[in-house]
């Protein structure tokens, strides 16, 4: 199978593919504009048979793996049929979907049928009024709903992302960890980026993950999980006698650009070489022409940066980034 490999030597072989804008949530760190719901359309939205044509090139190029995200993809009115598409395609070992988890109780069925393979839920905190202020509404019963349906489904590991918030859900690490002791969980930190006009709130935020494992330390021994576990950035431990894993991922106080493998497209049909750069190539001229997507495919991994450049004081590298784009107009 053919391998796709930058300049500096990382294998590129995982897409992150947005679906949408929209989404049915309003989490103040993920939009510029917190007090409002996407759910306009996006402008320059691609089709269904869009994205399986970006999905067909990426595989003969050496793309193994693809996540769904948005937004919200389950909000997507033909997200089985990309599902299903996506799912078939020669090469496409692993097709996953990032969600809130608020549709999950009804479409996680139809999703493992239609070929998923597993999801990630975003869930940042267990205490309903803090969840609802978090979310700017949102309800938590219906994303433990979601959670309980995944693992019934078989979408497995069923991961649990939680943005760590500094006077926010801090409190609650606790809880979260505890949950990994008898289910089949993997709960994964994840420091708070400024990403897309949040900058002012990052000192305000942002909390070092060292604090999850003193926290974790004190409930019960804990262990190292090595390997490869999607190949993602997180690194993995457990609790002495637990059933899941907890997951630390620290693009700020540990980045892990040096291991990047993954090349992002937007919901409007931009491919991003990095996510901290506005640097991205516009797909949709291309669509109907293979070989030139193909080679539109072939720049962008020529764009992803040095990683040494990445090097040094990663919290001052990030501080200096003026992303034009918030969290979800990225995709994540």
């Amino acid at each position: 199978m053919q391998k796709l490999t930058d300049q500096y030597g990382r294998e590129v072989n995982y897409l992150r593919l947005s679906v949408t804008d929209k989404c049915n949530l309003s989490c103040f760190y993920c939009r510029s504009d917190p007090g409002k719901c996407g759910i306009e359309p996006v402008e320059g939205a691609l089709k269904v048979k869009d994205y399986l044509k970006i999905g067909r090139i990426a595989a003969e190029l050496g793309i193994q793996r693809i996540r769904l995200t948005g937004g919200e993809p389950l909000l997507h009115p033909d997200i089985l049929k990309i599902v299903n598409g996506l799912a078939n395609l020669e090469g496409v070992k692993d097709l996953s979907l990032t969600t809130n988890g608020i549709l999950l109780e009804e479409m996680a069925p139809r999703l493992a049928k239609a070929g998923l393979n597993r999801v990630n839920i975003s869930l940042d905190s267990l205490d309903e009024s803090n969840f609802r202020q978090i979310t700017n509404g949102g309800k938590l019963a219906s994303t433990l709903k979601g959670i309980d349906c995944s693992l019934d489904e078989g979408l497995k590991p069923v991961k649990i992302n939680v943005v760590l918030l500094k006077g926010i859900n801090e409190h609650e690490i606790e809880r979260f960890v505890r949950l990994t002791l008898c289910r089949e969980l993997d709960v994964r930190f994840i420091e708070y980026m400024p990403v897309g006009g949040q900058h002012s709130n990052w000192a305000k935020y942002f909390l070092s993950l060292d604090k999850v494992l003193e926290i974790a330390r004190t409930i019960a021994p804990l262990s190292v999980v090595e390997g490869n576990h999607g190949g993602g950035p997180a690194r993995y431990c457990r609790l002495e006698g637990a059933v899941g894993k907890i997951g630390l991922i620290s693009p700020l106080s540990r980045h892990f650009c040096d291991r990047c493998n993954r090349l992002r497209v937007t919901a409007d049909g931009k491919i991003k070489p990095c996510l901290f750069s506005d640097q991205e190539l516009d797909l949709r001229p291309y669509l109907d022409q293979p070989a030139q997507l193909k080679e539109v495919f072939l720049e962008a991994l020529k764009q992803k940066p040095d990683p040494k450049n990445s090097a040094g004081n990663s919290l001052e590298r990030m501080k200096q980034f003026k992303g034009k784009r918030p969290m979800i107009n990225i995709g994540g």
